[in-house]
């Protein structure tokens, strides 16, 4: 069944992506920026989408489930991971990726190949010679920057022929991510070279490629993460957002996110300079135009914002760029334009953790001529903490 909804229309939405839900994509709904307001522009999955699963076609997102893959590329461009790839999961692929590395001929070598690429070697593959995946947008930096950190020192992410491949833009993710690790690994100085790179279709290309590594064939994934203790868990019900005793949805730092910040600290701390990736933004507020509504805290959906509310009587918001994971709902929703999303980030604010401070004065709202005139008298008697569903 084909699902075409007014992408702007978030409820719809929610129930719309629940067809992708799978053996191979695991939907968190209520993780999704779009469903937790309609006005939030990140609709990136559909950007990103190989097979046409998920499209954006003149304001009218189309949600095809049948022509879903399993490849995975949704999840990595999700920043909020409201999308999470388990064919194979994260913790899968890290498995069979360090069991590669290994094997390989002075134990750091990773060979990632998507389905079209193990199609096209054929036997000069070796059979369980490279670590299999769907698609190469599958790879994530999470999974690159924590191959740094266990000393692996190449990563190959091997394309098929993508002019013959429905998956033909999973290598635009591949090489997007690629660009990002690459970034983070040259701040804090980890020693990985990656590559992405056509599969090569000679054998003593392909062995200098190898370099002899024995990774999992598909079947044997779920066995490599059980070697590991890293056999995923996940729930067995998903709900909508509900509201929190301050007035805001619930947070959630994707485990991605926590899994890539633990890899960079243990490589050590970053040079000075700024970083500007499409993982992390600067929250900035323009307290000339801010009207102390809070609504950036109340539909922020990690946390990175969050409201302070002081015995004195200060408000505001505190911001944790860290935390940020750049998916513009702060500057999407703010009724004022006063939030900027700023590309680059001072690295020792990401290495520090550092929350930042912005105080608020309480503003009157104009009740003349007002369609909104009750919602705004609450919004004015209980410091902005009404909003709109």
């Amino acid at each position: 069944m084909v699902e075409r909804i007014d992408a702007a229309a978030h409820r719809h939405v929610g129930a719309a992506f629940q067809a992708v839900d799978s053996a191979a994509v695991r939907v968190h709904r209520e993780r999704c920026a779009k469903v937790r307001n309609r006005n939030v522009d990140c609709l990136k999955c559909a950007a990103a989408c190989t097979s046409g699963c998920i499209c954006l076609e003149d304001g009218e997102l189309i949600i095809d489930a049948d022509r879903c893959v399993g490849c995975g590329t949704c999840a990595t461009v999700c920043p909020t991971c409201a999308l999470e790839a388990l064919n194979p999961s994260d913790a899968e692929l890290k498995a069979a990726c360090l069991r590669a590395a290994r094997a390989s001929r002075g134990g750091r070598t990773v060979v990632v190949a998507c389905h079209p690429a193990r199609e096209a070697l054929g036997d000069a593959a070796g059979g369980d010679a490279v670590v299999p995946v769907v698609c190469a947008g599958r790879v994530d930096e999470s999974l690159l920057v924590t191959l740094a950190a266990e000393g692996v020192q190449q990563a190959t992410v091997l394309c098929g022929p993508c002019e013959r491949c429905a998956q033909r833009h999973g290598r635009d993710t591949a090489e997007l991510v690629a660009e990002t690790a690459r970034r983070l690994l040259g701040a804090w100085g980890g020693d990985l070279d990656i590559v992405v790179a056509d599969c090569p279709s000679d054998s003593a290309l392909l062995d200098a490629v190898v370099n002899e590594a024995v990774g999992c064939a598909p079947a044997a994934l779920m066995q490599a993460a059980a070697t590991d203790g890293e056999v995923p868990s996940y729930s067995a019900t998903e709900r909508l957002p509900h509201v929190m005793k301050d007035g805001t949805l619930p947070h959630f730092l994707p485990d991605r996110r926590e899994r890539l910040l633990d890899a960079l600290a243990q490589l050590g701390s970053p040079a000075e300079g700024v970083l500007e990736s499409r993982l992390w933004g600067a929250v900035v507020i323009d307290g000339a135009r801010c009207v102390s509504c809070r609504m950036c805290a109340t539909f922020c959906p990690t946390g990175a914002i969050v409201k302070f509310d002081d015995a004195d009587g200060t408000l505001g918001v505190t911001h944790a760029p860290g935390d940020c994971v750049k998916c513009g709902s702060c500057q999407d929703i703010c009724p004022a334009g006063a939030i900027a999303l700023l590309d680059e980030v001072p690295l020792r604010w990401l290495a520090e953790g550092q929350r930042h401070r912005y105080a608020m004065t309480p503003r009157a709202v104009s009740l003349a001529d007002n369609p909104h005139q009750i919602l705004d008298t609450f919004r004015q008697t209980f410091n902005g903490d009404i909003f709109e569903r």
